[in-house]
């Protein structure tokens, strides 16, 4: 997993390019990562970005739950953009599509943000 394409921050919005595997180790960097970058750019809103994900597990899950607290906190949105068909059964069981907002791109999403 690369770090330094995983991670963009547009004003206060942090895009979050998910890896091909979401499992306890990727999800857990992640975590500490988007932790460290709300404190230091004063995130808002977070857009995952799941157009390469074709495995997630339940920490998977947590991460995005755990970012929508972290925004909801701060009157802003999580968004998931880009889900592939295995995907979005997997979204749609857990939930998160009751959380978050569904938008098919990363430009659809910030163009939300922005209204």
């Amino acid at each position: 997993m690369e770090e330094k394409n995983l991670f963009e921050v547009r004003g206060e919005t942090l895009i979050v390019y998910l890896p091909e595997e979401l499992d306890h180790h990727a999800a857990g960097q992640i975590r500490r990562e988007t932790d460290s970058l709300f404190v230091s750019k004063k995130i808002r809103d977070v857009i995952f970005d799941y157009k390469h994900t074709a495995f997630m597990d339940s920490s998977g899950i947590g991460l995005v739950m755990g970012r929508y607290r972290e925004v909801r906190y701060l009157k802003g949105d999580v968004y998931v953009v880009g889900v592939q068909e295995k995907m979005k059964r997997i979204l749609d069981i857990s939930g998160l599509y009751r959380i978050a907002r569904k938008k098919e791109s990363v430009e659809e999403a910030l163009h939300d943000i922005e209204m």
